[in-house]
């Protein structure tokens, strides 16, 4: 029978059509969320019905459903909610638990209700009665959420979750946790006391088409709450905890844009804070002023080609540390410092057919409003650092010109389908000059004697929030040569595949103005794919001068001169990557099912194949990938530095309803496994099976959780999980 678009089926219907009251024997009536089943269901108004020995279920199977809600009385309003007297949770017909009343959702979205808790019992806390609380949907626009947990041998939890949104202007939400531990009694050598807190709030908001607000804060009060308060492996191994607020403008149609940032890390090690309460920067996007046509490109006047840019930040840094004074006594260090920087490029780029030619000037000016001196005390043997007040402007500048071209030569071999190889040479040289901002006609460094009489130089600008400008004189070319090999090979007569056989980049630079050492080390890099299948990179830099053990440093003497080499190797590093997606099946592809049914079509009369009756089918995908690295460092040859390690990450499906998957890492260097974890799905038709197993480290353990699959029902759940600190 349909009343509107309700659906009822039973075995026999009464129905009075004046007072629209009616009753069926043995009847199913559908619900927002699954079904429910009675001996008599009696419909009293449009908006109540009784149910008499009634089962309420989400499962597909209405003969024999894996689970079911059963009560000898209850009430459904629907779009609602049922409520339910005397319920019994039976599993495949057997009876697994008894509660005196029951309230179950009857409509989708979200709805106002308790919180269903989880109980057992912790190895430190005891028995715990768990996540206890309620769901307030206040709202289409917003919600709110309590929950708490109480443990026998002094602990106590509170949190809570206010959300709001609004469609297409915000979203956001405001969350709260309190842990307090009270272990032993007062008189107690152990006792144990704990308070700890945590405040996330995130914010998301398109104010208007050109101004943005998004924000994601996070306060906590240290480690220990989350040590004490979760399982989970990615807040355990938490080492900060950052936030960001920043609010973003730019002006249509303009080259100017506007960002305040407000940034704060907290090292959840040793409590040390960052903070950067404001920052605010003001750029001017590259502009070409005596250009007319701001879109064209060519045929231009040659003063057309001149263009600046500028970009500004006004920054205030503070930092809280927690050190050491002379006595081994922890103490409190608070430092405030800012400073604004003002940076304008100055750049003309005239363009020419064979090559490029870019001169620049960069000019660099920032106020300070602290600087520091240094004083060397002879009676403490001690460095002295004061803090002065006082607005100070630090300028500097640098300017140079760039060049640079391509070399293009392709290769016709002519064999094994290849088509052709094309080896693309780009060089590069840059000249820069800046000049010795350390000098004291600048007035940017002091002096100070130490104790073996050496005059040492510093600068006042050391601890600002900019730095300072670097000292020494800088007359330098940077070379660079890059190198790209590329492959075309024929695919039949009116298709060809081009792809890269190998990227190669060299550069190094010589400074003039330098007393020793004048060239940098050569930096190298690679990278290369062999097919679709690995993905290969790395890179290696060589230094020309030779070590000296006595003075544990380079020293101005050419390799090629004393020791009749090139260059030392200084650093190398190789990754080689892959993915994969396989499927191993013993069914016919897509394509061979098409070829299949087109044969048949050609052969009249030809008898069917008989099946394997033994034959098992399987369809197994499989993805996941390996990772390698490798690394050196050997600045110092004496002392070498090393890093060996491949990790990996494996997803397959054993079946339809079972779901494997599996990460790992090796440390070839320290020979241990770092991390692995193993996590297992099965679907149970209406209900689902996670399994999580962490088997090494110091948060090895294991999470099992069976629960109904019916996000309306999702508390309805069994919850495992375990540790090395026991069980929460």
């Amino acid at each position: 029978m349909f009343q509107g678009t309700e659906k009822y089926e039973g075995t026999q219907l009464s129905y009075d059509f004046k007072s629209q009251q009616g009753s069926i024997s043995m009847g199913y009536s559908d619900a927002d969320i699954g079904y429910y089943y009675g001996e008599k269901i009696k419909k009293v108004t449009p908006e109540v019905y009784f149910i008499k020995n009634g089962l309420y279920t989400t499962s597909n199977d209405r003969i024999d459903p894996e689970y079911y809600f059963f009560s000898p009385k209850m009430k459904i309003i629907p779009k609602d909610k049922v409520i339910a007297q005397s319920v019994f949770l039976y599993i495949e017909g057997v009876p697994i638990f008894w509660i005196p009343f029951g309230v179950f959702p009857n409509r989708h979205g979200r709805a106002s209700g308790m919180i269903v808790p989880t109980y057992g019992t912790d190895a430190t806390y005891g028995t715990y009665f768990s996540n206890f609380g309620y769901f307030w949907a206040t709202n289409d626009y917003m919600d709110l959420t309590f929950k708490g947990s109480v443990f026998s041998k002094g602990r106590y939890d509170f949190n809570t979750r206010y959300r709001y949104a609004l469609k297409y202007n915000f979203t956001g939400s405001f969350e709260a946790g309190y842990t307090m531990i009270r272990l032993g009694e007062d008189k107690d050598v152990d006792k144990f006391s704990s308070d700890e807190w945590v405040l996330n709030l995130t914010h998301s908001q398109k104010i208007n088409p050109t101004t943005n607000l998004d924000g994601n804060l996070s306060f906590v009060s240290g480690k220990s709450y989350y040590n004490n308060s979760t399982n989970q492996l990615s807040d355990l191994l938490r080492q900060n905890v950052v936030s960001n607020l920043t609010l973003s403008k730019f002006w249509e149609e303009t080259p100017y844009s506007l960002y305040v940032n407000y940034y704060r890390d907290q090292n959840l090690q040793n409590g040390n804070v960052t903070e950067r309460l404001p920052s605010v920067n003001f750029t001017r996007s590259e502009s070409f002023p005596f250009r007319k046509n701001l879109s064209a490109t060519s045929n231009l006047n040659w003063y057309e080609y001149f263009s600046y840019s500028y970009s500004g930040q006004f920054l205030n840094n503070r930092v809280k540390q927690t050190v050491q004074n002379y006595l081994g006594q922890d103490s409190t260090y608070r430092d405030s410092r800012l400073g604004v920087s003002h940076n304008l490029n100055f750049n003309f780029s005239p363009q020419f057919e064979l090559f490029n030619i870019k001169p620049y000037f960069n000019y660099t000016e920032i106020w300070y409003t602290k600087y520091i001196t240094i004083k060397y005390d002879s009676t403490t043997n001690t460095l002295q650092v004061f803090d002065n007040n006082g607005l100070r402007a630090v300028r500097s500048f640098q300017t140079g010109a760039s060049f640079n071209t391509k070399f293009i030569g392709i290769f016709k071999p002519n064999i094994f389908n290849i088509t052709g190889i094309r080896h693309t040479i780009s060089p590069s040289l840059t000249y820069v000059y800046r000049p010795d901002f350390s000098s004291d006609k600048w007035g940017y460094y002091g002096k100070y004697t130490d104790q073996f009489g050496v005059v040492q130089k510093y600068s006042y600008f050391e601890r600002e929030v900019f730095g300072y400008p670097a000292g020494g004189e800088s007359q330098a070319i940077n070379i660079g040569v890059g190198n790209l090999f590329e492959m075309k090979t024929k695919v039949n007569d009116t298709l060809d595949n081009k792809f890269q056989l190998i990227n190669i980049n060299v550069g190094t630079s010589y400074n003039f103005a330098a007393d020793s050492l004048k060239w940098s080390e050569l930096q190298t890099d690679f990278r290369t794919q062999v097919g679709s299948l690995l993905n290969i990179g790395g890179g290696a830099t060589f230094n020309f001068y030779e070590f000296d053990p006595s003075v544990n440093a380079r020293v101005n003497r050419y390799l090629l001169s004393t020791k009749g080499k090139l260059a030392d190797m200084t650093s190398f590093n190789i990754n080689l990557s892959t993915s994969f997606n396989l499927l191993l099946s013993n069914q016919p592809h897509t394509d061979e099912k098409i070829r299949d049914i087109k044969d048949s079509s050609e052969i009249k009369k030809e008898p069917p194949k008989k099946e394997d009756e033994n034959k098992v089918s399987y369809n197994v995908p499989i993805t996941g990938g390996f990772n390698y690295n490798y690394s050196e460092s050997r600045e110092n040859p004496l002392s070498v530095f090393k890093t060996n390690n491949i990790s990996t990450n494996i997803a397959l499906n054993l079946s339809e309803k079972w779901k494997f998957t599996f990460a790992a890492s090796y440390d070839f260097i320290n020979k241990q496994i770092s991390a692995p974890y193993i996590t297992a799905y099965r679907d149970l038709k209406s209900w689902e099976i996670n399994f999580n197993w962490y088997p090494l480290g110091v948060y090895k353990g294991f999470f099992f959780q069976v629960r109904i699959k019916a996000p309306a029902l999702n508390d309805v759940k069994m919850t495992k999980q375990t540790n090395a600190r026991g069980v929460y």
